[in-house]
């Protein structure tokens, strides 16, 4: 991981010159992402409100906001997904747009496809503090435990537990509430059960293991608490659409 000192922590960052494929019907990020889409074809949906990903658009996407992903054709992406020392305001959590030209330097634009390491280090990392100042001041808060509210209690907890295994009533007990209310916290936050969001972070995790860290299938599926290989292999293509084996020959697929 690289990181500017006390700010901003940079977990992945890269340009695809071409994304084949792009479909998710629930996605929700612990960490903030940018995305910037040089080709259009794409398209993001949050709520009732559809943002097509055009080249004269960027957009910022907080921590835990729930939205789907959809592309009409293949498309160019450059994403950087980030991490801040500021909490993001339950209230406010929303994919933000803003104009590329505003926060991607003419001279950037030309050169992303070809950056790469430090130089691609710096350059994503100005261009998400740009985008960042571009947002209401409200956006933000220090991280303080006390104002957390109970669905980013829980996340914390999940997240901890990489094989995402801690039972409803072991959460609802380490959060000091009940399992109604911790499933009423996550549909209000996230339109999704708690099951449901746990898969979703289940299947993110796995690209990560497998793409980017060079885990083989089945330590992955040792990892995230599958039985076996035949099992995560199964729900993986069932959530996909494609096997982990298929994935990872094709260099996979860039999730939202």
């Amino acid at each position: 991981m690289s990181k500017t000192p006390n700010t901003l922590e940079i977990h992945r960052m890269k340009f695809i010159a071409e994304v084949p494929r792009w479909h998710y019907r629930h996605a929700s990020t612990p960490t903030w992402r940018f995305y910037w889409n040089p080709l259009p074809g794409a398209w993001l949906k949050s709520g009732d409100k559809t943002i097509e990903l055009l080249p004269e658009t960027a957009v910022l996407i907080p921590p835990q906001t729930p939205f789907a992903a959809g592309a009409d054709k293949p498309f160019s992406h450059f994403f950087v997904h980030f991490s801040i020392p500021l909490y993001c305001n339950p209230d406010k959590r929303q994919i933000w747009t803003l104009k590329s030209k505003d926060v991607i330097l003419e001279e950037f634009q030309k050169e992303l496809p070809h950056l790469s390491g430090q130089r691609m280090f710096w350059t994503a990392a100005s261009i998400v503090q740009a985008a960042l100042t571009r947002l209401p001041q409200d956006v933000f808060s220090e991280c303080e435990p006390e104002r957390e509210n109970l669905f980013d209690k829980a996340v914390k907890f999940l997240d901890q537990d990489h094989a995402y295994s801690l039972s409803y009533a072991e959460l609802a007990h380490l959060c000091g509430t009940s399992i109604n209310t911790l499933q009423r916290q996550f549909v209000s936050a996230t339109g999704l059960s708690i099951r449901k969001w746990q898969l979703n972070r289940k299947m993110e995790k796995a690209v990560q293991l497998l793409l980017h860290d060079g885990f083989s299938i089945k330590e992955t599926a040792d990892m995230l608490g599958f039985a076996d290989r035949y099992h995560f292999s199964k729900a993986f293509k069932h959530y996909f659409g494609i096997s982990p084996a298929q994935f990872v020959k094709s260099g996979g697929i860039p999730l939202p």
